[in-house]
């Protein structure tokens, strides 16, 4: 939702006297889970209306169905990424941002949204920290050695990746990191530990120099039958549990039942496309990152699809060169953009592919009603729904479904357009 947004939901809220008691105890100091004191069905409430209020001008009546809610709205998340700071004395912290304007880190002793095991786990690797000595990164006066802490962990099949991001000047004991993760993860689980030397000037976390210190380095996570492997740079939905639930809608949908051919764009590790395919389809995926297209083929073998191909490489040029190829055969195309939507040109060449349907899931909705109106030229809106992969804060998920227009009718108006009628 916009700031406005926000704000009007809390002003509501406040007015009402509808609240409930934040579970976390660093909720109002933290930068996230603002909504955390709004009780859950309000929240889903408000995010079902955002979504009304974006698509009434391109939705027929139905077409958006209420939200499909969280299994968990807490410890549902399945990585953060924490960063390194100093307190008021010069103490060395590790935690999360403030959310007043100077974004000072925290010291973190706890995160629902997220994992039993996290403030144990910070507190160690904070120690670890402190003991080996050094300043946290500045990116601002680009200088200091610790830089983020990343946890990933799987809700499904019990493993753990821990990355301590450091800058080439930390001095790191890799036996003394080891017995500080395995002594604070007392979950059981399999745990993998990196440490990521990276120098970039960004306070992004970026893939640099990494060394495997203990287990595989990748996570496989078992989601509604689907089984997804992904390594530790590797985008993956961060709700595994709500994630599940969009997997069996979509498998349950008689409208794309049959799989057929399906062009997979942005397919990252290949869980969607797999999905959409089922054992009896076919699959050609496009991603930027090499890993992931990789991973995605692994995936695609891993769940019984073998007449796949997977490209890596940007979306728009592999689009541009294969158009004529292309041009009529997918019976679906799968969109699953980053929060900036589509390009005008990814956008028109899915167009002139002219897919039967169009299957798009947007993190965004903002980006997404934006683009809907092109699609809507030769397509029909059949079906949008909300899913609150993201509790707490004012972030969702939409998945819509397209139908193509007449063909010919289709033609007839794309035409048109290129004559400038």
């Amino acid at each position: 939702m916009e700031k406005k947004a926000v704000q009007s939901v809390k002003s509501v809220e406040k007015q009402e006297g509808v609240t409930t008691r934040a579970r976390c105890r660093h909720f109002g100091l933290c930068g996230g889970c603002r909504f955390q004191d709004i009780p859950y069905p309000r929240q889903l409430e408000e995010k079902y209306l955002f979504c009304r209020r974006l698509l009434e001008e391109i939705a027929p009546a139905g077409v958006l169905v209420p939200v499909s809610p969280s299994p968990e709205i807490f410890f549902h998340r399945n990585k953060m990424e924490f960063s390194f700071g100093e307190d008021e004395k010069g103490a060395l912290v590790c935690g999360l941002h403030r959310r007043d304007a100077g974004r000072a880190v925290f010291d973190l002793e706890e995160c629902p949204i997220f994992s039993p095991e996290a403030g144990a786990l910070v507190r160690a690797i904070r120690d670890f920290a402190r003991a080996a000595g050094g300043a946290s990164w500045s990116w601002r006066r680009k200088e200091g050695v610790w830089r983020n802490l990343v946890i990933r962990e799987t809700k499904f099949t019990g493993q753990t990746l821990v990355n301590l991001v450091t800058a080439s000047g930390a001095s790191v004991d890799e036996e003394a990191l080891r017995a500080a993760v395995f002594g604070a993860i007392r979950s059981g689980h399999e745990i993998s530990i990196l440490h990521t030397v990276s120098d970039s000037p960004s306070d992004a976390v970026i893939p640099g120099q990494t060394r495997l210190l203990a287990g595989t380095g990748r996570l496989e996570e078992k989601i509604a039958g689907v089984v997804i492997g992904y390594g530790a740079f590797a985008f993956a939905q961060v709700n595994p549990g709500a994630l599940s639930v969009f997997y069996r809608q979509l498998r349950e949908n008689p409208i794309l039942a049959g799989g057929g051919k399906i062009l997979d764009i942005f397919c990252g590790s290949g869980g969607l496309g797999i999905v959409l395919a089922g054992t009896e389809g076919e699959i050609t995926g496009i991603e930027l990152d090499p890993a992931a297209v990789e991973s995605a083929r692994e995936n695609s073998l891993r769940n019984g699809i073998r007449n796949t191909l997977y490209l890596a490489g940007k979306a728009r040029r592999i689009l541009r060169e294969n158009l004529g190829a292309w041009k009529g055969k997918f019976d679906l195309a799968a969109v699953n953009p980053p929060r900036s939507g589509l390009s005008p040109r990814v956008l028109e060449r899915i167009l002139e592919i002219a897919p039967r349907m169009i299957v798009y899931s947007s993190c965004n909705p903002k980006t997404f009603a934006a683009e809907a109106g092109e699609i809507l030229r030769d397509y029909r809106l059949i079906h949008a729904r909300p899913f609150d992969f993201f509790p707490h804060t004012p972030h969702l998920e939409l998945l819509a479904l397209f139908e193509r227009r007449n063909p010919g009718a289709a033609a007839e108006r794309r035409s048109r357009r290129e004559a400038g009628e």
